[in-house]
């Protein structure tokens, strides 16, 4: 008896070990072969499916070289699914249509490594102006972009070639439009390409111009994900945004890339990483995004509304920026009135969360929570956010975007961003939040930021939209780091609302004599040891308080930024 059931125990560890080992499935034996110019979509999808219904633990593996597809990429309802080519640059996926590369949903422990993925044609083209009127302007075209025909035209920017960035400073100027109707990009002569603009427009002959074409496809896009990972992935451009995740947790970004390439003007079309409710962590390392149509980083969940009161313990909630508005059971809410909707009130538990229409959800809480109606909701949940080692430069618009808690960010390089090299930010004009604390910023490398399209008051910007008359931002450390001011950077810090801003050990360089830190009902915001160097003179004082409406000096206190705190003499500490 002792010998049949140690021999069923062996069998049952032999399937196990070959469980946990899984296997590993070639696109090239589902008739996938790369660098034959031949669309490989078929044969890639048909590896994924099945590898999936094999079970866990298996392996999708590309060859060297170049993969064409005309679909997206399906990958769902996988479990410890690997999805891996032979390394950056030695296999591309190459869209030959406007899609999404990877689309995933459903997942648990996914990872997506080791290749590239890349566009033809391009989502955008770009060149200088030769002819304009208020109808149209007539680009020539510079390669490697091409003269593309029947596009309609999203967006047009000032591009400065010399320095390869967005145009900054004066120069700045853009336009967003909803495409003329039945009007679309044509060639005028040999790569000369008429864009139909909807308004008259500042653009002048000689302009260097980057013109975006209308498509919202994101080259990995991933929903409802547990525990997923991208590593060692250089995206050379996007449709829309790089890399998108919703409604997932415990998120790894690992060596991951959005980068120029060929003498392009642009990557990707909108912003290199975008993250929506995501939940527990998101891990950023060795990664870089570089010359964006956005921004570089961007994490939040939404702020949705009250709609309807069925009972103490239930009520209805609506999305009001198009987005789902899926709640978890479990999920932390916290609820927030139309007057102060960045001061929490009350916060509930969900103890039942059901689909009520296209945007709205209906909510059962765990006690009473006696929400009024037109009350924001947003998740307390929010996830634990750890960067290293990440830089952004040469981007259209902001460093990175904070709207999640307990945040890390070291040894990082914001580099020539047009906007704030970060943004704290909740927004009730995207619907976007929670409200972000605790947030530690030490041992990076600010270069030149703030001076172009997206330029706000502050390299570092703390500011809710709508303007609040209390502070509601709370513990923000700003620590031995280097600010390297640009020609056209406006200041350090804005501070809107903030609670416990601390700066120390930090070396600025500056040639502007205004205050460098703006207030506006903030209190708590002290600094000390930091070197200011100033290639004018210093200022008599650093900081100042905003006159805008609703700032008012009197709900600003505990200011504590006397001179002697930016008088230190050390060497940049990055």
């Amino acid at each position: 008896m002792v010998s049949i059931f140690n021999w069923l125990t062996f069998i049952s560890l032999c399937i196990k070990c070959l469980s946990i080992r899984g296997e590993i499935f070639y696109v090239s034996t589902f008739g996938a072969f790369s660098d034959d110019n031949i669309d490989d979509t078929t044969g890639i999808q048909l590896t994924i499916k099945t590898a999936i219904n094999y079970g866990p633990n298996n392996i999708v593996i590309f060859g060297f070289g170049i993969y064409n597809l005309s679909s997206s990429i399906i990958i769902s309802n996988a479990t410890n699914l690997t999805v891996q080519g032979q390394g950056i640059d030695q296999t591309f996926l190459i869209g030959n249509l406007p899609l999404e590369i990877f689309s995933v949903q459903n997942c648990e422990e996914l990872t997506i490594s080791l290749l590239s993925i890349d566009f033809d044609p391009l989502p955008f083209t770009a060149g200088y102006i030769v002819n304009v009127n208020d109808t149209y302007i007539d680009v020539k075209i510079q390669p490697p972009h091409r003269a593309d025909v029947d596009k309609q035209i999203r967006s047009i920017l000032r591009y400065d070639p010399v320095h390869m960035r967005p145009a900054f400073g004066q120069n700045t100027y853009e336009i967003y439009q909803v495409p003329p109707t039945n009007v679309n990009t044509s060639l005028v002569s040999a790569n000369i390409l008429s864009m139909p603009l909807r308004l008259p427009s500042k653009f002048a002959i000689g302009d260097a111009v980057v013109a975006r074409y209308n498509n919202p496809y994101n080259a990995i896009a991933a929903i409802n994900v547990t525990a997923f990972t991208v590593q060692s992935i250089t995206i050379y451009t996007s449709w829309s945004m790089g890399l998108v995740t919703v409604k997932s947790r415990r998120l790894n970004i690992i060596n991951f890339h959005v980068l120029r390439r060929n003498g392009r003007w642009l990557s990707s079309s909108t912003d290199c990483m975008h993250f929506i409710s995501i939940k527990e962590y998101i891990n950023l390392i060795d990664s870089k995004c570089q010359a964006m149509g956005d921004d570089g980083f961007n994490v939040h969940s939404t702020f949705l509304l009250v709609t309807k009161i069925i009972s103490s313990k239930t009520i209805i909630v609506t999305a009001m920026n198009g987005t789902d508005s899926y709640v978890e059971n479990g999920t932390h809410l916290e609820f927030s009135s139309n007057e102060q909707p960045f001061t929490v009130r009350k916060i509930g538990i969900v103890a039942s969360s059901t689909r009520y229409n296209s945007s709205s959800r209906l909510l059962t809480f765990t006690t009473s929570i006696n929400a009024s109606l037109n009350y924001f909701v947003s998740s307390a949940d929010t996830p634990v956010l750890t960067i290293r080692n990440f830089t952004v430069e040469n981007n259209r618009a902001r460093g990175v975007l904070l709207g999640t808690r307990n945040i890390d960010i070291r040894n990082s390089v914001f580099n020539r961003t047009s906007g704030s090299a970060v943004l704290i930010q909740p927004s009730l004009y995207w619907y976007e939040g929670p409200v972000a604390r605790n947030i530690t910023l030490i041992n990076n490398l600010y270069i030149n930021c703030n001076e172009g399209i997206a330029k706000d008051q502050g390299i570092i910007t703390i500011r809710p939209n709508p303007t609040q008359l209390v502070p509601v931002i709370n513990g923000i450390r700003i620590e031995s780091s280097t600010f390297l001011f640009g020609n056209y950077s406006l200041g350090l810090i804005r501070s809107t609302n903030a609670d416990n801003v601390f700066l120390s050990g930090n070396y600025i360089t500056t040639n502007i004599t205004t205050p460098i830190i703006l207030l506006c009902n903030s209190r708590n915001i002290t600094a000390s040891n930091n070197t200011v160097f100033n290639h004018r003179a210093k200022p008599n004082q650093y900081y100042t308080f905003d006159t805008m409406y609703p700032c008012q000096m009197n709900l600003s206190s505990l200011i504590d930024l006397p001179s002697s705190a930016f008088n230190s003499s050390f060497a940049p500490p990055v």
